[in-house]
Protein backbone atom coordinates (compact mmCIF):
# COMPACT_ATOMS: atom_id res chain seq x y z
CA UNK A 1 0.00 0.00 0.00
CA UNK A 2 2.64 2.37 0.57
CA UNK A 3 3.80 2.59 -3.39
CA UNK A 4 0.59 3.76 -3.57
CA UNK A 5 1.83 7.18 -2.01
CA UNK A 6 4.95 7.36 -4.22
CA UNK A 7 2.85 6.76 -7.37
CA UNK A 8 0.08 9.32 -6.67
CA UNK A 9 -1.45 9.59 -9.80
CA UNK A 10 -2.96 5.84 -9.95
CA UNK A 11 -5.48 7.43 -7.54
CA UNK A 12 -6.68 8.83 -10.67
CA UNK A 13 -7.79 5.75 -13.01
CA UNK A 14 -10.20 5.43 -9.71
CA UNK A 15 -12.19 7.71 -11.12
CA UNK A 16 -11.83 6.57 -14.74
CA UNK A 17 -12.79 3.19 -13.52
CA UNK A 18 -15.95 3.40 -12.10
CA UNK A 19 -17.11 5.44 -14.84
CA UNK A 20 -16.35 2.85 -17.22
CA UNK A 21 -14.17 5.68 -19.25
CA UNK A 22 -10.74 4.00 -20.24
CA UNK A 23 -9.86 6.63 -22.54
CA UNK A 24 -7.25 7.94 -20.62
CA UNK A 25 -5.55 4.70 -19.09
CA UNK A 26 -2.48 4.44 -21.02
CA UNK A 27 -1.12 7.60 -19.60
CA UNK A 28 -1.00 5.44 -16.32
CA UNK A 29 1.73 3.42 -18.13
CA UNK A 30 4.15 6.36 -17.47
CA UNK A 31 4.21 5.85 -13.60
CA UNK A 32 6.09 2.80 -13.75
CA UNK A 33 8.78 4.13 -16.56
CA UNK A 34 9.18 7.36 -14.93
CA UNK A 35 9.58 5.39 -11.19
CA UNK A 36 12.02 2.94 -12.54
CA UNK A 37 13.74 5.82 -14.22
CA UNK A 38 14.07 7.92 -11.30
CA UNK A 39 16.05 4.86 -9.59
CA UNK A 40 18.29 4.18 -12.25
CA UNK A 41 21.43 5.19 -10.39
CA UNK A 42 20.68 2.13 -7.70
CA UNK A 43 20.24 -0.18 -10.10
CA UNK A 44 23.44 0.68 -11.52
CA UNK A 45 25.18 0.95 -7.76
CA UNK A 46 23.14 -3.04 -7.51
CA UNK A 47 20.06 -2.97 -6.29
CA UNK A 48 17.51 -5.09 -7.43
CA UNK A 49 15.07 -4.15 -9.92
CA UNK A 50 12.05 -5.03 -7.00
CA UNK A 51 13.99 -2.80 -4.51
CA UNK A 52 10.91 -0.24 -5.40
CA UNK A 53 8.70 -1.81 -4.55
CA UNK A 54 9.49 -4.30 -1.53
CA UNK A 55 11.31 -0.92 0.24
CA UNK A 56 8.32 -0.28 1.47
CA UNK A 57 7.78 -3.49 3.32
CA UNK A 58 10.78 -3.24 5.06
CA UNK A 59 9.60 0.10 6.99
CA UNK A 60 6.88 -0.89 8.42
CA UNK A 61 8.64 -3.49 10.46
CA UNK A 62 11.32 -0.40 11.54
CA UNK A 63 8.92 1.01 14.33
CA UNK A 64 5.58 -0.66 15.73
CA UNK A 65 3.90 2.34 15.75
CA UNK A 66 0.55 2.96 13.67
CA UNK A 67 1.15 6.53 12.01
CA UNK A 68 4.17 9.02 13.16
CA UNK A 69 3.23 12.70 13.64
CA UNK A 70 -0.13 12.65 11.87
CA UNK A 71 -3.68 13.32 12.57
CA UNK A 72 -5.50 10.17 11.29
CA UNK A 73 -7.88 7.43 12.68
CA UNK A 74 -4.58 5.09 13.07
CA UNK A 75 -3.08 7.61 15.01
CA UNK A 76 -6.37 8.31 16.97
CA UNK A 77 -6.38 4.16 17.75
CA UNK A 78 -2.70 4.20 19.12
CA UNK A 79 -3.16 7.18 21.39
CA UNK A 80 -6.74 5.66 22.89
CA UNK A 81 -5.53 2.18 22.97
CA UNK A 82 -1.78 2.41 23.36
CA UNK A 83 -1.77 -1.32 24.70
CA UNK A 84 -3.78 -2.72 22.65
CA UNK A 85 -1.97 -1.44 19.77
CA UNK A 86 1.12 -2.51 20.73
CA UNK A 87 0.47 -6.03 21.45
CA UNK A 88 -1.62 -6.38 18.38
CA UNK A 89 -0.06 -4.35 16.43
CA UNK A 90 0.54 -6.78 12.81
CA UNK A 91 -3.14 -7.45 13.17
CA UNK A 92 -4.40 -4.09 13.12
CA UNK A 93 -1.69 -3.07 10.21
CA UNK A 94 -3.42 -5.41 7.91
CA UNK A 95 -6.72 -4.56 8.72
CA UNK A 96 -6.22 -1.06 8.06
CA UNK A 97 -4.99 -2.11 5.03
CA UNK A 98 -8.00 -4.00 4.41
CA UNK A 99 -10.56 -1.03 5.23
CA UNK A 100 -9.29 1.67 2.99
CA UNK A 101 -9.53 -0.87 0.39
CA UNK A 102 -13.29 -1.80 1.78
CA UNK A 103 -13.91 2.13 1.54
CA UNK A 104 -12.24 2.92 -2.41
CA UNK A 105 -14.20 0.21 -3.16
CA UNK A 106 -17.38 1.62 -1.57
CA UNK A 107 -16.39 4.94 -2.97
CA UNK A 108 -16.29 3.51 -6.79
CA UNK A 109 -19.58 1.35 -6.63
CA UNK A 110 -21.06 4.64 -5.68
CA UNK A 111 -19.58 7.15 -7.87
CA UNK A 112 -21.08 5.38 -10.99
CA UNK A 113 -24.18 6.54 -9.62
CA UNK A 114 -23.11 10.34 -9.84
CA UNK A 115 -22.81 12.94 -12.29
CA UNK A 116 -19.41 13.35 -12.93
CA UNK A 117 -18.43 17.10 -13.42
CA UNK A 118 -14.91 18.10 -13.49
CA UNK A 119 -15.32 19.83 -10.39
CA UNK A 120 -16.44 16.43 -8.39
CA UNK A 121 -14.03 14.86 -10.38
CA UNK A 122 -11.09 16.79 -8.73
CA UNK A 123 -12.95 15.96 -5.37
CA UNK A 124 -13.11 12.68 -5.92
CA UNK A 125 -9.55 12.48 -6.67
CA UNK A 126 -8.59 14.57 -3.62
CA UNK A 127 -10.87 12.03 -1.62
CA UNK A 128 -9.48 8.83 -2.74
CA UNK A 129 -5.74 10.48 -1.80
CA UNK A 130 -7.02 11.42 1.85
CA UNK A 131 -8.58 8.03 2.38
CA UNK A 132 -5.24 6.69 2.08
CA UNK A 133 -2.98 9.44 4.52
CA UNK A 134 -6.39 8.63 6.68
CA UNK A 135 -6.76 4.93 7.14
CA UNK A 136 -3.40 3.23 6.16
CA UNK A 137 -0.80 2.46 9.10
CA UNK A 138 2.76 3.60 9.20
CA UNK A 139 2.04 7.33 7.92
CA UNK A 140 3.65 10.18 8.78
CA UNK A 141 2.81 13.96 7.81
CA UNK A 142 5.32 14.52 4.79
CA UNK A 143 2.34 12.10 3.14
CA UNK A 144 -0.25 14.58 3.70
CA UNK A 145 1.19 17.49 1.48
CA UNK A 146 -0.31 16.55 -1.99
CA UNK A 147 -3.74 16.15 -0.13
CA UNK A 148 -3.32 19.94 1.33
CA UNK A 149 -2.09 21.20 -2.15
CA UNK A 150 -5.62 19.13 -3.40
CA UNK A 151 -7.64 20.53 -0.57
CA UNK A 152 -6.36 24.38 -1.51
CA UNK A 153 -7.49 23.78 -5.36
CA UNK A 154 -11.23 22.08 -4.41
CA UNK A 155 -11.87 25.09 -2.05
CA UNK A 156 -10.96 27.15 -4.67
CA UNK A 157 -13.87 25.32 -6.87
CA UNK A 158 -16.01 25.20 -3.86
CA UNK A 159 -16.61 27.19 -1.11
CA UNK A 160 -18.47 24.75 0.79
CA UNK A 161 -14.75 23.42 1.25
CA UNK A 162 -12.83 25.79 2.52
CA UNK A 163 -13.29 25.20 5.74
CA UNK A 164 -12.51 21.79 5.70
CA UNK A 165 -9.10 23.13 3.77
CA UNK A 166 -8.51 25.73 6.48
CA UNK A 167 -8.74 22.78 9.35
CA UNK A 168 -6.16 20.66 7.43
CA UNK A 169 -3.22 22.54 6.31
CA UNK A 170 -4.02 24.42 9.05
CA UNK A 171 -3.63 21.28 11.26
CA UNK A 172 -0.43 19.97 9.15
CA UNK A 173 1.09 23.36 9.58
CA UNK A 174 1.01 22.96 13.55
CA UNK A 175 2.48 19.67 13.65
CA UNK A 176 5.09 20.14 11.21
CA UNK A 177 6.12 23.71 12.90
CA UNK A 178 7.69 21.72 15.77
CA UNK A 179 10.00 20.03 12.96
CA UNK A 180 11.02 23.73 11.21
CA UNK A 181 11.13 25.28 14.38
CA UNK A 182 13.55 22.42 16.32
CA UNK A 183 11.05 23.22 19.08
CA UNK A 184 10.90 20.52 22.10
CA UNK A 185 7.49 20.97 23.08
CA UNK A 186 5.27 17.60 23.10
CA UNK A 187 2.11 18.33 20.77
CA UNK A 188 -1.19 16.36 21.76
CA UNK A 189 -1.99 14.60 18.72
CA UNK A 190 -5.33 12.93 20.06
CA UNK A 191 -7.87 15.83 19.85
CA UNK A 192 -6.18 16.89 16.02
CA UNK A 193 -6.73 13.60 15.17
CA UNK A 194 -10.46 13.63 16.40
CA UNK A 195 -11.02 16.93 14.46
CA UNK A 196 -9.31 16.16 11.55
CA UNK A 197 -11.23 12.43 11.27
CA UNK A 198 -14.68 14.68 11.65
CA UNK A 199 -13.24 17.28 8.87
CA UNK A 200 -12.30 14.00 6.61
CA UNK A 201 -15.97 12.85 7.17
CA UNK A 202 -17.27 16.36 6.28
CA UNK A 203 -15.16 16.14 2.93
CA UNK A 204 -16.85 12.95 2.12
CA UNK A 205 -20.39 13.61 2.64
CA UNK A 206 -19.83 17.12 0.87
CA UNK A 207 -18.07 14.80 -2.05
CA UNK A 208 -20.76 11.81 -2.51
CA UNK A 209 -24.01 12.81 -0.64
CA UNK A 210 -24.82 16.59 -1.12
CA UNK A 211 -25.77 17.67 -4.90
CA UNK A 212 -23.19 20.55 -6.05
CA UNK A 213 -24.29 23.91 -5.64
CA UNK A 214 -25.77 26.04 -8.12
CA UNK A 215 -22.64 27.90 -8.65
CA UNK A 216 -20.51 25.12 -9.63
CA UNK A 217 -23.07 24.43 -12.29
CA UNK A 218 -22.60 28.04 -13.52
CA UNK A 219 -18.75 27.65 -13.66
CA UNK A 220 -19.01 24.11 -15.33
CA UNK A 221 -21.05 26.26 -18.35
CA UNK A 222 -18.55 28.83 -18.46
CA UNK A 223 -15.54 26.33 -18.53
CA UNK A 224 -17.12 24.42 -21.37
CA UNK A 225 -18.52 27.32 -23.51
Amino acid sequence: MGILLKVRALRFNYVYWARHDYRHWYQFSWVPVTVYAMNLPGFLAGRSLLTPLTIYAGQTSDYKELALNIANFPKFLQLAFPTAVLDHYELLKRGLMVLTCLILLAGFWYLRRLDLTPQRFMMVATWSFWICTMFLPSMHDRYSYFVMVMLAIVALLDRRMIGVALVSIGISTVLYLRYLLNADAAINLWPLAIIQIINYCGFTAGTFLHPQPEYLHSFRSITTD
